[in-house]
């Protein structure tokens, strides 16, 4: 509801809503429910945009106050926390939380809480803040202050309930010679529910937004760990660039003496997908601590995805790196993934002939290693099939052009080898929808 539809009610007294229609005739009784139905209407337009809850529940009680009522306060409960946001007829807005079991189980909006019921409750006259029937509907001190000037008064608490459940409460206070009759209580409890369903869809919205940042801290890739004598380097890119999320990952983890990396694109995309990640980083987390074996760590995934029984599967490629003198020694085992290439000190590029069934798919599949050594400068590039399929003008990225990159590129640093894949990839794709991408260049270095 914008300024003008305020202004437009705020001409109108409160009293005009909520009391009974002056009379008896029919045309009076009209009008009051034209009026009414009116006003539900702006406020179910003034909320269609609100998606964010502390600016639902402002313009809940920027509506209410004033328009219609003298005060209002809105209850939200939390896990084990409540929050109050309250609005005074002087247009001061005031924000207290309390936790839920501080609650007085036998108050006004505990009652409301708990049953989902309305509750009606009369406040009589005086300046004392700590009135226990004042309190049984405020339970924050801070907020009843505001209260005072118009006391006596009548205090509806209106539960806000969505979905099944009451999530809230709806408190209003009313100058006392007006009060609530039963029209008015039924006007009241109709504004309250289509409120409700605006906050509670506001609610889900910010949830969602929680998950989506936890999953986003918890299983974007890592950083890189610094180790002894080898050089590491990353390029990552998701599908759809407005998310934080893709289907591929990698991780490396371990000491200078031994560690692993591994590789993978699950199955899907979004939440799922990005969820099935994590599983599968910590499956191999925990498989490395018991045996670093690639193959072994790769049954072990296969199994626990297996078991799982959600008919997901997942390709990936461990390694296990070991720096015996002047060689980087690497076990590379495959699950259907991409077999990584080699850049060698003369600038040839070789393949890892490395395979094996993806995760997920059979039970007790056999994984086979595969022992490559690279000498000070010789890289071993692991990706995704997101490289290899990247679409062009007329054909794909292709495992081709990739070796071509690397063979013009040569023996450099790793950084430098996956920038220059990047570039190409980039180039290649412009605008294009592609699939997720990701690049691991393990390289044996002098430090």
């Amino acid at each position: 509801m914008d300024a003008h539809d305020v202004d437009e009610h705020a001409s109108i007294p409160g009293q005009g809503l909520l009391t009974p229609a002056e009379g008896t005739h029919v045309r009076e009784r009209l009008q009051q429910a034209s009026d009414r139905a009116a006003y539900l209407s702006q406020v179910a337009r003034g909320l269609s945009g609100a998606l964010h809850t502390d600016r639902a529940v402002d313009l809940v009680l920027e509506m209410l106050v004033g328009p219609v009522v003298d005060w209002a306060q809105v209850t939200l409960t939390d896990r084990r926390q409540m929050t109050f946001r309250a609005r005074s007829l002087d247009g001061q807005v005031s924000t207290s939380t309390l936790v839920a079991a501080a609650l007085d189980p036998g108050s006004s909006l505990a009652r409301a809480l708990t049953t989902g019921l309305t509750d009606l409750l009369m406040v009589p006259d005086g300046d004392d803040t700590d009135s226990s029937a004042l309190a049984s509907a405020v339970p924050v001190a801070e907020l009843r202050g505001s209260l005072v000037s118009i006391r006596p008064m009548d205090m509806l608490t209106i539960a806000l309930s969505a979905r099944g459940t009451t999530y809230g409460a709806l408190t209003i206070a009313q100058r006392a010679g007006i009060g609530f009759d039963s029209d008015a209580v039924a006007f009241l409890e109709d504004f309250a529910q289509r409120v409700a369903v605006t906050l509670d869809t506001a609610r889900a919205l910010a949830e969602s937004r929680r998950v989506a940042a936890v999953l986003s801290r918890d299983l974007t890739p890592p950083r890189l760990p610094d180790l002894d004598g080898v050089e590491l380097a990353t390029y990552y890119r998701v599908a759809f660039e407005q998310d934080a999320l893709g289907g591929d990952f990698y991780d490396v983890h371990g000491t200078d003496d031994e560690w692993t990396a591994v590789m993978g694109d699950v199955c899907g995309k979004g939440v799922e997908a990005a969820v099935l990640t994590g599983k599968v980083r910590q499956a191999v987390r925990t498989g490395a601590i018991v045996d670093r074996d690639p193959a072994q760590v790769l049954r072990l995934v296969n199994r626990v995805l297996i078991a799982d029984s959600d008919e997901t599967f997942v390709t990936a490629i461990c390694a296990r790196g070991r720096k015996v003198g002047d060689v980087l020694h690497l076990d590379i085992a495959a699950a259907g993934h991409p077999a990584p290439l080699v850049v060698r000190r003369d600038g040839s590029v070789e393949q890892v002939p490395v395979a094996g069934t993806v995760l997920g798919l059979l039970e007790d599949t056999v994984y086979t290693d595969v022992h490559v050594e690279l000498a000070e400068g010789e890289t071993c590039l692991f990706y995704t099939d997101g490289v290899p399929e990247a679409p062009g003008h007329r054909a794909r990225f292709g495992d081709d052009r990739l070796r071509q990159v690397l063979e013009d590129t040569g023996a450099c640093q790793a950084s430098a080898q996956v920038e220059s894949v990047a570039m190409a990839l980039s180039a290649h794709l412009r605008d294009r929808a592609h699939d997720d991408i990701a690049i691991l260049a393990v390289q044996s270095s002098s430090r």
